[in-house]
C-alpha cells in the first residue's frame, strides 16, 4: 500500500497519515533499465512498478520508449501518453541510495507529526517510507508552484510514490540538453548566463532558493534556459540555511560559466539577490 499524499496542497497539515507502501514485491534495485519496468506478459498490468502502473490507471500514462539520463537518486525516461510524449522521473529507492546532507533543504519543511519526524529521523522502516515520499512530494509540489508563477520549468502532470510525470523540454520525443554538456558560442554563452541569473531573480522573488542551481540542472531549449530538479528547493522564510544555499548556487552560476568570463560581479549579485528578497517580503531568516 502505498503512502497517500497525492494532494499536494494537504502537507502542511499537521495530521497527515502516513501508510507504508513498502511492499516485499518492490525490488531494492539501483538504476532500473525500460524492461523491468514494463511487464512482457500481456495479461498482467502494463508496468511491473506499482507507482506507474496507478499512473497509467488514471490516464496520465500509457507507456515508457526510452532511457534519457541515469542517476544514482532518479533516473529519467521518455514516456508518452494521449496528449504526447512527457519526462518520467523515477526515484531510487532510499535504501539503496544515499541522501547525505539533505536534512539542510528539509529545515522548516512539514514532515508529519513528532511520530513520523522522529521515524525519519531514525531511519526505520516507517521513517525511510515517510521520509521518500515527502522528498519526492516536495519536487512535485515546488515545480507546480514555480510554473504557476511563471517561472521556465517543465509543466508538472501528475506523481504516484516514487514517479513524477512532467513536461518533456524538446521536441519530437528528443530531448533537450543541459548547459554543461553543450560548448556554446561566445554571444549564446552569454545570453544563457543572463538567463540563469533571470531566473536566479525570480526564484528569490517567489521566496524561494533552488539549492543545487548549475548548468547540470538547466536545459538549454530553443535558446531559452529551462529550471529542473526541484526536492531540495528551500523557503526563504522557513529555512535558515536559505542564505548560504543561495551564496552557493550564485558560485555554482558562475563556476558553470567561468570559461565563458561573466562580466558580472558576484558579491554584487548576491546583495542584489538579498534586496530583492526583502523587497518582496521573503526576508532570509
Amino acid at each position: 500500500m502505498k503512502i497517500k499524499l497525492q494532494n499536494i496542497h494537504e502537507l502542511s497539515e499537521e495530521n497527515n497519515s502516513f501508510e507504508k507502501f513498502a511492499s516485499k514485491k518492490r525490488k531494492l534495485s539501483g538504476k532500473q533499465n525500460l524492461n523491468k519496468l514494463v511487464s512482457s506478459d500481456e495479461s498482467e498490468n502494463m508496468f511491473t512498478s506499482s507507482d506507474l502502473e496507478a499512473l497509467r490507471a488514471r490516464g496520465d500514462i500509457n507507456g515508457l520508449i526510452s532511457i534519457i539520463k541515469t542517476g544514482k537518486e532518479a533516473s529519467v525516461y521518455l514516456g508518452k501518453n494521449e496528449e504526447g510524449y512527457l519526462a518520467v522521473k523515477i526515484y531510487t529507492d532510499l535504501r539503496v541510495r544515499s541522501f547525505r546532507k539533505d536534512s539542510l533543504y528539509r529545515q522548516g519543511r512539514f514532515e508529519g507529526n513528532m511520530r513520523t519526524r522522529k521515524a525519519i529521523e531514525q531511519g526505520s522502516e516507517f521513517g525511510l517510507d515517510a521520509h521518500q515520499i515527502l522528498w519526492v512530494n516536495e519536487e512535485f509540489r515546488q515545480m507546480k508552484f514555480l510554473y504557476d508563477k511563471g517561472i521556465p520549468v517543465p509543466k508538472p502532470i501528475a506523481n504516484s510514490g516514487l514517479v513524477i510525470l512532467m513536461q518533456l523540454i524538446g521536441n519530437e520525443g528528443n530531448a533537450a540538453e543541459r548547459l554543461s554538456d553543450l560548448d556554446l558560442e561566445k554571444q549564446e554563452a552569454e545570453e544563457a548566463f543572463e538567463q540563469s541569473l533571470t531566473i536566479l531573480k525570480n526564484l528569490i522573488a517567489a521566496g524561494r532558493v533552488h539549492g543545487d542551481f548549475s548548468s547540470y540542472n538547466i536545459l538549454w531549449h530553443e535558446e531559452k534556459a529551462i529550471l529542473i530538479d526541484f526536492p531540495q528547493v528551500t523557503e526563504i522564510r522557513s529555512n535558515p540555511h536559505a542564505k548560504e544555499l543561495l551564496r552557493r548556487d550564485i558560485a555554482s552560476v558562475f563556476k558553470s560559466f567561468k570559461k565563458y568570463k561573466p562580466d558580472a560581479d558576484e558579491e554584487k549579485i548576491f546583495k542584489n539577490l538579498l534586496h530583492i528578497a526583502h523587497r518582496n517580503g521573503h526576508d532570509f531568516v
